[in-house]
């Protein structure tokens, strides 16, 4: 499967028919450690309510996440693989009110998009990169994300994704 980005290959893992109860396990350790290992990098990522990170699901170095919601915060995925950041969003808020950052993920194994809020740790430098790198997406990709009313930011948004992450 060629990469999300112009000209990159990613490489993609076959999970298989993983045993469901193990990995529903390893997540219930992790949790019960404070924290979980990163998929892509192999940092231990912190989780815990002192650093405002207790629903936390990416790394706050290399942004990746892991697949564990099939919805919204259910943590019911049986997928487990890590996903990659491709790009930023705003949340939506309504009114025509810009909302705050957010990440895009893109499953390795089974394409399932989701966002994520970004947390007070995050490396700056790996989401200006991100934005940076979001601008070489395949269209396909993009018509993906505008499908799932997802709104990639683009190079006008800079000044305001430059005022969340640094402030005025």
């Amino acid at each position: 499967m060629a990469g999300f980005f112009v000209g990159k290959e990613v490489k993609m893992k076959n999970y298989g028919n993983y045993d469901e109860k193990r990995k529903e396990q390893q997540c219930k350790n992790e949790q019960n450690a404070g924290g979980f290992r990163c998929s892509h990098c192999k940092q231990w990522i912190v989780i815990n309510e002192f650093m405002g990170t207790a629903n936390r699901n990416h790394c706050n170095l290399c942004l990746w996440s892991k697949h564990v919601d099939e919805k919204k915060g259910d943590r019911k995925a049986t997928c487990q693989a890590g996903m990659n950041p491709i790009g930023l969003t705003f949340k939506h808020e309504g009114y025509g009110k810009q909302g705050e950052l957010m990440l895009i993920h893109v499953c390795s194994v089974c394409d399932k998009i989701s966002i994520n809020r970004i947390a007070g740790d995050d490396f700056t430098d790996r989401i200006t990169e991100v934005f940076e790198q979001s601008k070489n997406l395949y269209n396909e990709l993009k018509n993906r994300l505008l499908a799932e009313d997802i709104h990639l930011l683009v190079e006008s948004d800079r000044q305001e994704l430059y005022i969340q992450l640094f402030g005025k």
